[in-house]
């Protein structure tokens, strides 16, 4: 009885004792320690013919202006670089253009009504040295969101595009940080 006790224990404690490989070490090489993330840009191509995936070119206001703060907000929150408000101080220059963002209806009712819609948006993102040497580059990191425009489930588009660029700003940190 006693030895299936402390077989039970071991069995219990073994997956404490083995971990679950989390490492508090850092990803990126020690001398990049800062990073200076310019203005995102918006250069969604609003006179440019329609296409088969878009009847029409869609623009959100100040879109550039919340991915900007939403990058910089997720860079906070990663921790492993920090911000700097200087681009001279800074060992990593990251630099972005909005180049797209679409709707698209993915379920609809027998009536034609759109019941539920993807958001997307596209980027070029590139990240420099101090030095400006191109570390990586990125012509079309994309984010989505989905949401339900009717039923119990239903969301403004307003807080879609909200999930739109927080999932498209972790993508972000994601690309930086995993290259290394």
């Amino acid at each position: 009885m006693k030895r299936i006790s402390v077989l039970c224990l071991l069995a219990c404690l073994s997956p404490i004792l083995v971990g679950c490989g989390y490492t508090a070490t850092r990803i990126l090489p020690a001398y990049y320690r800062t990073i200076y993330i310019e203005p995102f840009q918006n250069k969604i191509p609003l006179t440019q013919d329609t296409s088969e995936r878009v009847g029409f070119v869609t623009n959100y206001p100040e879109l550039e202006e919340r991915v900007t703060k939403e990058v910089i907000n997720r860079f906070l929150f990663d921790g492993n670089l920090r911000i700097s408000n200087q681009p001279q101080n800074a060992d990593l220059l990251l630099s972005g253009s909005v180049t797209d963002f679409y709707r698209q209806a993915l379920r609809r009712q027998e009536n034609n009504t759109v019941d539920e819609y993807r958001l997307n948006l596209s980027a070029s993102v590139t990240l420099r040295d101090r030095h400006g040497k191109l570390l990586l580059e990125e012509p079309a990191l994309i984010g989505d969101a989905a949401y339900q425009a009717t039923g119990p489930n239903a969301k403004t588009e307003t807080g879609a595009v909200d999930q739109l660029v927080t999932d498209f700003s972790r993508r972000v940190v994601e690309w930086v940080i995993e290259y290394w």
